[in-house]
């Protein structure tokens, strides 16, 4: 599949003007032209903020995000394995070690604004 697999730090950062790596952020997005895709563990930990606005603000969010990076990528038996690994040989969070085998599985690049993220995961992109 390829591709760039963004982190959660990374989409909240694009949607949240005052976060300090905004600017990074959209000026990354802004120049490649690799297809992005987000893990369900980042759609979740992005809609905490709406969803403790009202289940309507978290739908309208849930569908933006869609709308710009497709369905997620699902949590399968081989990412739940991979990331295993990875937190085990690691210590990163769990989210963290299954967005990281996101990637890994589906052969893409990580972005992050996580330098602890960034360096656990070979060859992932540090936006900041």
């Amino acid at each position: 599949m390829a591709g760039i697999v963004l982190d959660s730090s990374v989409v909240i950062a694009l949607l949240t003007p005052f976060d300090k790596h905004h600017t990074a952020a959209r000026k990354a997005v802004t120049e490649i032209e690799e297809r992005l895709v987000i893990s369900t563990i980042t759609l979740t930990e992005v809609l905490v903020r709406p969803a403790k606005i009202s289940l309507k603000a978290c739908n309208e969010m849930a569908e933006e995000i869609r709308k710009h990076f497709g369905e997620p990528i699902a949590l399968s038996s081989e990412i739940a394995v991979v990331a295993t690994h990875i937190r085990a040989s690691t210590g990163l969070r769990t989210p963290d070690a299954i967005i990281s085998a996101t990637a890994s599985t589906i052969k893409a690049t990580l972005w992050t604004c996580d330098a602890a993220l960034a360096k656990a995961h070979k060859g992932a992109r540090l936006i900041a």
